[in-house]
């Protein structure tokens, strides 16, 4: 059984250090979903920049050249024709270009709509990036919790051999019965299959780590921890709910939802008025349009066009009113935001709170358990207890010790959860 647990037991030379802010560090450079809604930011700039070309003039080169064969010009409905003779090659060019004097905010109803959706995808990278930093937080702690979980089982199992050892003299003396022995056994195989199970445990989410942060997904991580990893301080419930208000990107993103939905409006409506534009033609034609005329033609022309739809004025009743729904949707939304919000910030401050009164729960709970096993030891020791005394002693040190361990942790995870609920990881 020993050469079992030596073989799965986790070599700590072949850990990689990390420390916390390294990393976050490392998530926010090369986490896949951030780059993605970072990729997704680009795009939203470039269609920005696309939107406001449709201000500048729009200039466009024509040209062309035919040949012409047999012209004929018919008496009646071809009952007779007549060979012109035309010349057989046609070319022509002709630059034309247009610049929209009147629009009815078109353009800059469009301009408005992309720059709010970028500013909607600037505020999902923030979201992305505040969710990874928490999922790392939680997964760093877990594991720093599976690393300590093992120290003090493997402290448990150094003792337990101690206590085969003796066991295995005083049943061969007579003074202890062999069942004694047998349960100090299970309870090592026990206190072992705990490491094997909390080692497996650690290379599981050191693998699922690697993949957030960027690291090969072989890497076995071990955190590097400092004590002071929490402020001093007492934390408000209602200082946490107004920062959350302020903060949190998901109220600022249905802000944007609510002006997205308005700017919509805006676009429709500009459906009911005219475009205007300014024209100018450039053009040059060999030969003329008439056969007497061979020369060249060139000539240029200036004017101003207007494109009025005027089925608009009854087609766009309906999809006005489905935009002034769309508002109001876009409100709720931001009311529904708001009270999701209000309910993470007082679960996590109620987490919190609890998990500070855990600690000193648990802290008695690890004295208590520590003070009745010396009391148990001295009664073995005295042959005044059974060896199971001794067994379900150190199995409530184990637990205590263990719940302790977690507790603490617990607590830092609870910290960063509702720092995260206020807007501010």
């Amino acid at each position: 059984m020993g050469a079992v647990f030596a073989q799965q037991n986790i070599d700590l030379k072949d850990c990689r250090i990390i420390k916390l802010d390294e990393a976050l560090q490392f998530g926010i450079q090369n986490n896949k979903q951030l780059k993605i809604s970072n990729t997704d930011v680009a795009i939203a700039n470039e269609n920005v920049s696309q939107s406001k070309i449709a201000k500048s003039p729009r200039i466009g080169l024509n040209m062309g050249y035919n040949y012409i064969g047999n012209p004929k010009i018919y008496d009646g409905f071809y009952d007779k024709s007549i060979t012109v003779d035309y010349f057989n090659n046609q070319s022509f060019a002709n630059i034309v270009g247009s610049m929209p004097i009147y629009n009815g905010s078109l353009i800059n109803n469009k301009i408005e709509q992309q720059e709010l959706i970028s500013e909607m995808k600037q505020s999902v990278v923030k979201m992305t990036e505040a969710e990874i930093k928490l999922t790392i937080v939680q997964h760093y702690f877990t594991l720093e919790k599976l690393y300590r979980q093992i120290d003090v089982t493997k402290q448990n199992i150094i003792n337990t051999d101690l206590r085969i050892k003796q066991l295995q003299s005083r049943v061969l003396n007579g003074q202890n019965l062999k069942s004694d022995l047998l349960r100090t056994e299970l309870q090592q195989s026990r206190f072992k299959v705990s490491v094997l199970k909390d080692s497996n445990n650690i290379k599981l989410v050191s693998n699922y780590l690697d993949i957030l942060i960027g690291l090969p997904t072989d890497t076995v991580l071990k955190p590097e921890t400092v004590d002071a990893l929490l402020p001093a301080g007492i934390i408000d419930l209602q200082k946490s709910l107004t920062e959350a208000y302020q903060n949190r990107v998901e109220i600022k993103q249905s802000e944007i939802g609510v002006k997205l939905s308005k700017s919509t409006l805006s676009l429709t409506k500009s459906g009911f008025k005219p475009n205007v534009n300014a024209n100018v033609v450039l053009n040059t034609q060999y030969p003329a349009q008439w056969p007497n005329y061979p020369n060249i033609l060139n000539y240029w022309a200036a004017g101003v066009s207007l494109n009025w739809d005027i089925s608009s004025f009854y087609n766009l009743k309906h999809r006005i009113n489905a935009n002034k729904i769309e508002i109001e949707k876009s409100n709720i939304v931001l009311e529904a935001t708001k009270d999701q919000i209000d309910r993470e910030v007082k679960s996590s401050f109620v987490r919190f709170v609890e998990s500070k009164e855990n600690i000193i729960t648990f802290k008695k709970d690890v004295e208590l358990s520590l003070s009745n096993y010396k009391i148990v030891k001295s009664r073995y020791d005295n042959d005044f207890a059974l060896i199971s005394d001794m067994v379900d002693a150190e199995l409530q040190v184990n637990e205590a010790k263990i719940s302790l361990i977690n507790a603490n942790l617990d607590l830092i995870i609870q910290y960063y959860s509702l720092q995260y609920a206020i807007g501010k990881l």
